[in-house]
Order: structure tokens, then sequence, then C-alpha cells
């Protein structure tokens, strides 16, 4: 074997193995709804339990809602890491990723950021990693880290 081809490969396997451990630490962790307790209630007029049952209903639907929400926003993050993860494992084999491909991942990314599904500072050591395996996108990566920096600072 070539000298070149085989650090070539022990280089791609090292940067598979440190994506594959990067997607496993920040993989979320199974969440179970809290246990709400609901106050006593003393009895009153049956007019009066119509009304509380109209106005309860609404929050409560609001907040199936933002879990329904919450569950495809972490899908997304789920399946951002998994083309990341592709990414990698392309590289480790000698295949160069499609350039636009990156590119909508670092706006997905962007995206889930915003929504608050992806922290800030996860993104930017993510957009590290790519610059160093992905220089030919050096430019636009920088570009996207001073976004999430200013989303960073934004939200704080």
């Amino acid at each position: 074997m070539n000298s070149t081809l085989r650090l070539g490969l022990i280089i791609g396997s090292i940067v598979t193995l440190l994506l594959i451990i990067v997607v496993y630490i920040f993989k979320p962790l199974s969440t179970t709804p809290p246990n709400t307790v609901q106050p006593k209630e003393k009895p009153i007029p049956t007019e009066t339990i119509l009304e509380k049952k109209l106005v309860l209903s609404a929050p409560v639907q609001a907040h199936t809602v933002t879990l329904s929400n919450q569950a495809k926003l972490i899908q997304q993050r789920d399946r951002l890491y998994q083309d990341f993860e592709e990414i990698s494992n392309s590289l480790s084999v000698g295949q160069q990723p499609d350039l636009r491909q990156v590119s909508d991942l670092l706006d997905k990314q962007k995206q889930l950021v915003k929504t608050g599904a992806l922290s800030a500072n996860d993104a930017i050591s993510y957009c590290q990693f790519l610059r160093q395996i992905l220089p030919a996108m050096d430019h636009q990566i920088n570009q996207h880290v001073l976004e999430l920096e200013k989303l960073k600072r934004a939200t704080s």
C-alpha cells in the first residue's frame, strides 16, 4: 500500500470516529413528560365549571402542539447529526461531499439554533469540525460561525 493512501485511511478513520463520538455525546436523552399535580377543587356551581373547562382546554391544546413541534425539531436535529456523519464517512473513503449539500446543512443548523433545538455552541463546534475537513468552504463556514455568534449573543 502506498504510504499516502495509508495515511489518508488513518486520518479518515480518526475523523469518522470523532464524528460518531460527537453525535453520541449530543444525542438527546429520552424525555418523559413531567408529572403535574392538580390542586383539589372546591365544589362550585355548574355554570362556573363549564366556563372553567373552556378556559382550561385551550392551554392543554397549546401545550400538546408545543410538544409535537418540539418532537419534530428534535427529529430534525438528529437528522442533521446523521447528515454530518454521512459527510464524514464519505470523506473517510475519499469521496468529496456536495458543497451545496453542506451549505444546506449549515442553513438547517442555523434554523435549529434559532428555534432553540440546537445550542449555538454545539453548532459552532460542528462548524469548526467542518472547517478542518472542508478547507474549500472555509470562507462560507467562517460567515456561518459569525452568524451563529450573533445568534448566541442575541439569546444570552
